[in-house]
C-alpha cells in the first residue's frame, strides 16, 4: 500500500476546475479550444492560469477521442548518422508548430530496423499528422498496417502515398550541373566519393545518378569511390590510401563533411586544391564554408521545403480527401575556392 500511496498523482480536469472555481465542462471547453461555447474571456484566462498552476497536461488519447485532434505532429527521421541538415529541418518545423499551436513528437529511426523494406515502423501515438524526413521505407511499411492508411503525411522526398503530399528537390539535376561545371573547368577524371552502403545498396541514389549521367554524357568514365565515416577525420583516414595511389582532376563528394575529409587527405599529401584536384561537396554546411579552402557545394532550399511541407500538411489535416500532391524545388550551386581554377 505504501508504494501505491507514493505514486505521483495524475492531474485531471477536476483539479483544474476546483482551482479555477468553474465546472469540469467549462474547463474542458477552454482547454480543448472549443470556441462554439460562449464563455467570458476572463473565465478562459482563469482556467488557463489554473491549469498552469496545478500542472495539468492534456491527455492526447482523450483529445483524439473527444475532438478528433491532438494538436500533435510526429516527425520521423533517421538518427544513425549525424546529419546537420536534419537539425535545420527541426528548427524550422518547431517554429511553425509553435506558431500554429502544435507540439512535436520526434520518432527516431534506425536504418537497419525501420528504414528497410519489411522493417518495423515506430508505434505511433495519436497525432494529427506526420512529417517524414528520409523515411520513405518506414512510411511504406506504416501504411500497410490497419488503421494507418488515412493519417495525413507530408513526405520530404519523391515517395508518394495516399493521403500524403511530397515535397522534393532536384538533387540529381543539381548534381549533374555541378559535375558539368567541373568538366567545363577542365576536369576529365572525376571521382564520386560516397558512403559505402550507398554504393552497395542504392544504385539509383540521386547524387550518384546525376554524377553518372553527367560523366556518361560527356564520354567520361564514372568512378565510384566508397568510403566509411561520419566525421571528416574518419573520411580522411579511410580515403587517404586510395588518394595516395590514384590521382583525380576533381572529386565530387556526397556531403560537405566528406568533401572536407577528402580535402584534408589531399592537403596532407601536398596536393594543391583546386590546382591539382578540385573538390565539390553537398549540403552547404557551415564548416564547409569555414574550411581553410572554402568548399564548393550544393545548397538544399531548406526553408522553402519545410514551409511548403507544413502548409500542405495543415491543409491536408483540414481536407484529408485532397488528392496527393508533389512539387520539386530547385537547388543552388555555390562555387567557392575549392573549384576556383
Amino acid at each position: 500500500m505504501a508504494a501505491e500511496n507514493n505514486k505521483p498523482k495524475r492531474i485531471t480536469l477536476r483539479d483544474v476546475s476546483e482551482e479555477a472555481g468553474v465546472s469540469i465542462q467549462t474547463v474542458s471547453h477552454v482547454l480543448s479550444g472549443n470556441r462554439t461555447v460562449s464563455l467570458p474571456d476572463s473565465t478562459r484566462e482563469r482556467v488557463k492560469k489554473a491549469a498552469e498552476k496545478v500542472g495539468y497536461q492534456p491527455n492526447r488519447h482523450a483529445q483524439a477521442v473527444r475532438g478528433g485532434k491532438t494538436m500533435l505532429i510526429s516527425v520521423w527521421m533517421p538518427v544513425d548518422r549525424p546529419i546537420v541538415t536534419y537539425m535545420r529541418y527541426l528548427k524550422i518545423i518547431s517554429e511553425l508548430a509553435r506558431r500554429d499551436g502544435y507540439e512535436l513528437m520526434v520518432n527516431c529511426l534506425q536504418r537497419n530496423d525501420a528504414l528497410i523494406e519489411g522493417g518495423t515502423p515506430p508505434t505511433l501515438y495519436p497525432v494529427d499528422g506526420i512529417i517524414s524526413i528520409d523515411s520513405g521505407k518506414a512510411i511504406q511499411e506504416f501504411r500497410k498496417l490497419k488503421g494507418n492508411d488515412h493519417i495525413p503525411i507530408s513526405i520530404l522526398g519523391f515517395e508518394q502515398e495516399e493521403y500524403s503530399d511530397s515535397i522534393a528537390w532536384d538533387l540529381d539535376g543539381a548534381a549533374k550541373k555541378a559535375v558539368n561545371d567541373l568538366i567545363q573547368r577542365g576536369a576529365k577524371k572525376i571521382g564520386h566519393v560516397t558512403i559505402d552502403w550507398i554504393v552497395s545498396d542504392f544504385p539509383r541514389e540521386r547524387r550518384r545518378r546525376g554524377y553518372t549521367e553527367a560523366m556518361e554524357e560527356a564520354g567520361l568514365e564514372p568512378i565510384l569511390i566508397p568510403c566509411r565515416g561520419d566525421t571528416s577525420s574518419e573520411v580522411m583516414m579511410n580515403i587517404q590510401d586510395h588518394l595516395a595511389e590514384n590521382e583525380y582532376d576533381a572529386l565530387f563528394c556526397v556531403t560537405d563533411t566528406y568533401a572536407i575529409g577528402v580535402a584534408r587527405a589531399l592537403l596532407a599529401q601536398s596536393k594543391r586544391i583546386p590546382d591539382d584536384t578540385m573538390v565539390f561537396g553537398f549540403g552547404n554546411f557551415p564548416e564547409g564554408e569555414d574550411f581553410s579552402i572554402p568548399i564548393s557545394t550544393i545548397q538544399i532550399p531548406i526553408e522553402n521545403i519545410i514551409e511548403k511541407s507544413w502548409e500542405w500538411l495543415m491543409d491536408r489535416i483540414k481536407n484529408p480527401g485532397t488528392e496527393p500532391r508533389i512539387t520539386v524545388l530547385d537547388m543552388e550551386i555555390i562555387n567557392r575556392a575549392s573549384t576556383d581554377r
